[in-house]
């Protein structure tokens, strides 16, 4: 359900497929221990400037992510990352440079920098390389090896931290944490509940008494010809009294409109101090929110090629609404998952939805 509407999506993240080039001799050892570790050398500086460096204040910067904005800790930052599909963050040991990404804006790199991480999170060493030679030799021979290139070592480190085992997150000097890819508490219920008394729980789609988990679909039949009819659909649990399934108001009625609609109504429903994730199989409509509303808002709305961001009355509002919910203390997430799938929530979702299609205009 994420057909677009004219706009183009073509934000992605920097995630780059590795050269398929035969692999080269074996890697230069960088540690006598483990080879490619967290110590990657970035730049020339000596051991002692390397310590320096280390022990600046950095600013995470994250452009794309659940929360964009500029955070003071790794922790902090990859807890808006991790497990969002397209997530765009980078170090700054500059708050201003870090502030220009988030906002879109030409950040100037450091020369001493280097451009590619090659992220070896299955191999033989994992760790990270920033030259593909390296990197090629590591996964020679490997079973079902997995690595990715990435533009900045923060993402590189991520990518492991995701995919890579105890052993290879430890040997980057990170501490090994169990995923969470939901970025949500686990569920607080006992393994000795059943599943009919769990499915009619109004609060079963609630992953726990901090974090709201709300489902939300949009659904146009005959979507973009004359005469489609959209419907919304929120899923708050099974019988709960919160759950929406009604048309899209006033024109047009696209799928993308419906999708936005239904976070919309999703946070107006939801008490404003009260932390929420929208699970949604729109990655449009994320990112509109997450990603794009950051630029759009400094060209007053304005796409690149000059022309007026369309669906921005339901984004703007969406955005007022996220807005309030900080401002109460609480947390606005957003987690996309593929639609017409196996997730529970997303299957009642649509279905409200399309029955919120069929209902005739008011």
């Amino acid at each position: 359900m994420c057909q677009a509407d004219g706009l183009p999506i073509t934000v992605a993240p920097a995630l780059l497929a590795l050269s398929p080039d035969p692999p080269p001799p074996p890697p230069r050892a960088m540690n006598k221990k483990r080879p490619a570790l967290g110590a990657v050398a970035v730049s020339s500086s000596s051991p002692a400037k390397k310590r320096k460096t280390d022990n600046m204040q950095k600013f995470y910067a994250v452009k794309a992510g659940f929360k964009p904005g500029v955070y003071m800790t790794y922790a902090e930052c990859q807890k808006q990352t991790a497990g969002f599909k397209g997530a765009v963050f980078k170090s700054f040991v500059s708050r201003d440079d870090a502030d220009a990404f988030v906002a879109g804006r030409k950040v100037t790199p450091d020369a001493s920098e280097p451009d590619k991480f090659y992220a070896v999170a299955v191999g033989s060493p994992t760790g990270i390389y920033t030259d593909w030679n390296d990197a090629a030799a590591a996964i020679k021979g490997v079973k079902g090896p997995k690595y990715k290139r990435f533009a900045t070592r923060d993402e590189a480190v991520a990518y492991i931290k995701q995919y890579g085992n105890r052993e290879a997150i430890e040997a980057l000097g990170e501490i090994f944490e169990e995923p969470l890819f939901e970025l949500s508490p686990p569920e607080k219920s006992s393994k000795k509940k059943s599943k009919a008394a769990a499915a009619a729980s109004p609060q079963s789609s609630s992953s726990s008494d901090d974090v709201l988990k709300i489902y939300t679909d949009g659904s146009s039949l005959a979507n973009g010809k004359a005469g489609s009819r959209a419907g919304v659909g929120v899923f708050f649990g099974d019988g709960d009294a919160r759950n929406v399934s009604e048309r899209l108001p006033g024109e047009p009625q696209t799928n993308q409109r419906a999708e936005l609609m239904a976070m919309l109504r999703a946070l107006e429903i939801a008490p404003p101090e009260q932390t929420v994730q929208i699970v949604s199989d729109s990655q449009y409509s994320i990112n509109c929110v997450t990603q794009w509303a950051v630029g759009w808002q400094m060209k007053d709305w304005m796409t690149a090629t000059g022309e007026k961001v369309k669906n921005q009355d339901i984004i703007r509002a969406v955005l007022d609404k996220m807005d309030e919910r900080t401002k109460a203390g609480a947390d606005t997430y957003f987690h996309w998952v593929k639609g017409h799938a196996s997730d529970r929530g997303n299957v009642a979702a649509d279905r409200l939805a399309v029955r919120g299609a069929k209902i005739g205009f008011a």
